[in-house]
């Protein structure tokens, strides 16, 4: 499970994604303790088959739901489910985006660290690719209308088996992709296989190391998070 990341700053990502710049007021600050429920920024294909970022409630509410409140843990889809899933399977087959993201943060079960309480707790460790400062995690979106008629754009990150490099961490990570499939990625076209091929051929470059034990209140917010713990 990834139940929190790090997003980067707007004009980041439209660097990386080579989008054109917005006029101010900008919507999006970058956050260094992303959690279930807030507003991420994801990228998608608009009608015009450009690439556009867009604010996403992280936690897919699927069209054809009817409850008042949102279905519990949604954030994440395994991906080896989530086409057999009513959950993810439309989402999956016809919705996919790009989630940016500095890195993602995971507890390592096999530790235990004492917190200020002098509680025993797993310890957090901050993910990252070593050699690339945004990664884009393989993700999904769905535009809910609420009770009252509201649309509301929400996501889901795709998750898989943890690369050998962190699996000492956590068993499991985000799909995270690389350059050359986000465009088959988001493309409409790509069905079935294909769609399994990207995943399998997922980004496995990664590195973790321990962290703050801040990092497990999500008020907290700051660069110093992602900061080597001593």
């Amino acid at each position: 499970m990834c139940g929190r990341y790090v997003s980067p700053e707007e004009a980041a990502i439209e660097r990386y994604w080579h989008i054109g710049a917005r006029t101010p007021p900008r919507w999006l600050e970058p956050c260094f303790n992303v959690a279930p429920s807030m507003t991420v920024p994801i990228l998608r294909y608009d009608e015009c088959g450009q690439l556009e970022l867009l604010p996403a409630r992280w936690g897919l509410i699927p069209t054809w739901w009817k409850e008042p409140t949102p279905p519990r843990f949604s954030f994440n889809a395994r991906s080896e489910e989530a086409a057999g899933k009513p959950l993810w399977r439309q989402a999956l087959r016809s919705t996919r985006c790009l989630m940016p993201a500095l890195g993602w943060y995971e507890w390592n079960e096999q530790e235990t660290v004492r917190n200020l309480a002098g509680r025993q707790v797993h310890p957090p460790y901050f993910i990252h690719s070593p050699t690339d400062p945004i990664i884009a995690i393989a993700c999904l979106w769905s535009l809910w209308m609420n009770p009252n008629g509201d649309p509301l754009l929400t996501c889901a990150l795709l998750t898989k088996v943890a690369a050998p490099s962190i699996e000492h961490i956590h068993s499991r990570m985000p799909v995270v992709l690389a350059s050359e499939n986000f465009e088959e990625w988001l493309s409409g076209a790509t069905r079935g296989e294909a769609l399994g091929d990207l995943i399998h051929h997922a980004r496995e470059d990664f590195a973790g190391y321990r962290v703050s034990l801040r990092v497990n209140d999500a008020r907290n917010d700051s660069p110093e998070l992602i900061d080597a713990a001593e």
